[in-house]
Formats: structure tokens, C-alpha cells, sequence
């Protein structure tokens, strides 16, 4: 038998992985089997499955915020009433939702989730704010990614990629978005004491950006490059990064 206090903190832990908005944390957070569904549409099974699902909404959103009314606890299964709140574009956006829980506790992750929502009312609310983000022209796109990097904010740097997205720069190659991640935490660290220095956007054809850069300050000699961004579908599937002069 699972314990009240084990199943709490396994749902909680998911909870706060999904208001942190890093998907890495929520996929640690779910078991590989997992199964979401949102009644009365289909479940999606498999945890890549629910990433998806999620990625949709929770990467483009600045904060996320569940707000758990009541908890009941029986076993490995938890009823938790919420009330679910994105903050997209500067416009908060909520919705009331009842979910069912379902943990698995030799792995301490949850296997399933079932949330009653009133899914119309929600989609139609939600739904043309994030079908206007998967439109985002291409410049669009790198400037939000610019302004994370400005502020050094790996999360929202992270935020943009597609889960299949490629960075490629010299001497390494990042496959998917929990590597490009990674990959972000150390750009803070990297540009500590050192100034960046954007270049304009350059569009290439219909679904590319150039974007320069320069690093000086803190630094034996000025570093310079430029990357190359392929937009799809509102998000960074491909970069590459070319250095002109040094690294960093």
C-alpha cells in the first residue's frame, strides 16, 4: 500500500515542475508509460505523447500557476481540484479542472492523468492565442529568443525550440530540446562579467533569421559570430552558430 504522503509528494513534484515551465523537470516527473487525457477527447499515451501535449502550451506561456483547491488522497491515486492559470503574451488565461492522479510508486512518477475541464470554453479562449504563436513570423520568433538571452534565462531560452530541434556549433552538436537546454544552463555562467552585443535580424528566404552577435569585456580578445535560425510552426527547429573570431 502507498502511502498518503508519498503520492502527495510525487503530484506535487509534477505540479512544480510544471509551473517552473522546464520540460526536462516535467518529463523526470512522468513515468515512461505515462497517459494524459483530457475528457472527454482521447488520452495520449507514452511520455514523449504527454511532452507534446504540454510543450504546446507550457512553453509559450511566461508563468504558469496551479492553483490546487482540494486534495483527496487514497493509496497511489490522488483527486486534486485546480484551477490552472498561463500568463501568455501579458494576458493571464484560466481554467477550472478536476484530475485524477495515478502514480506509480516504485519509480515515484505519475503514470496517469485525468482532468475534467470544460475543454470548449477553453479552447476557444486559448486556442487563437497559441494558433497566432505556431504563426509567428520568423523574426518574431528570434526576437523573444534574443530577450531571454539578453535577460539570461535558460528556461525561456530553452522555450522556443521545437522537442526535435538541432543546435549545431563548432566542436558540438545538441539534439532535441532537453539537450539544448542543458546547454542553455551554462550560458549564464559563460557570459558572467562579459557584455553581448546583438546585431540586426537578416531574414533568409521564408522561414530563416540571421542573427550577429559580439561578446566583449571579460574576455582576452572580442569573440563574434552569427547564428542561423530555421523557424517551423512558430519554433526553432534548426541552429547553427558560426564564430567569426575566439569562442567563449
Amino acid at each position: 500500500m502507498t502511502s498518503q504522503a508519498t503520492t502527495k509528494n510525487v503530484i506535487a513534484v509534477l505540479l512544480s515542475a510544471i509551473e517552473s515551465r522546464d520540460l526536462r523537470a516535467i518529463r523526470n516527473a512522468l513515468h515512461p508509460s505515462a497517459t494524459w487525457q483530457n475528457v472527454p477527447h482521447a488520452p495520449v499515451h507514452g511520455r514523449e505523447s504527454v511532452m507534446a501535449l504540454l510543450a504546446s502550451i507550457v512553453c509559450w506561456s511566461d508563468k504558469v500557476q496551479w492553483d490546487v483547491v482540494s486534495v483527496v488522497i487514497e493509496n497511489n491515486v490522488g483527486w486534486l481540484e485546480r484551477r490552472d492559470r498561463f500568463w501568455i503574451d501579458g494576458e493571464e488565461y484560466s481554467v477550472a479542472c478536476n484530475g485524477i492522479f495515478t502514480i506509480d510508486p516504485a519509480t515515484q512518477t505519475v503514470l496517469s492523468v485525468r482532468d475534467y475541464v470544460d475543454l470548449g470554453e477553453w479552447r476557444s479562449r486559448v486556442g487563437p492565442v497559441l494558433a497566432d504563436f505556431s504563426r509567428r513570423s520568423p523574426d518574431a520568433v528570434v526576437q523573444r529568443h534574443r530577450a531571454a538571452v539578453e535577460r539570461l534565462d535558460p528556461v525561456t531560452m530553452a522555450a522556443d525550440y521545437a522537442l526535435n530541434a538541432v543546435l549545431e556549433r563548432p566542436g558540438a552538436c545538441f539534439e532535441s530540446y532537453y539537450a539544448i537546454a542543458d546547454y542553455f544552463d551554462s550560458v549564464p555562467s559563460s557570459l558572467a562579467g562579459r557584455k553581448l552585443t546583438f546585431g540586426p535580424m537578416e531574414s533568409i528566404g521564408s522561414d530563416r533569421v540571421k542573427l550577429s552577435w559580439r561578446i566583449t569585456e571579460g574576455v582576452e580578445a572580442a569573440v563574434s559570430g552569427h547564428d542561423t535560425f530555421q523557424i517551423v510552426a512558430g519554433r526553432i527547429a534548426h541552429q547553427v552558430t558560426t564564430l567569426s573570431e575566439g569562442d567563449f
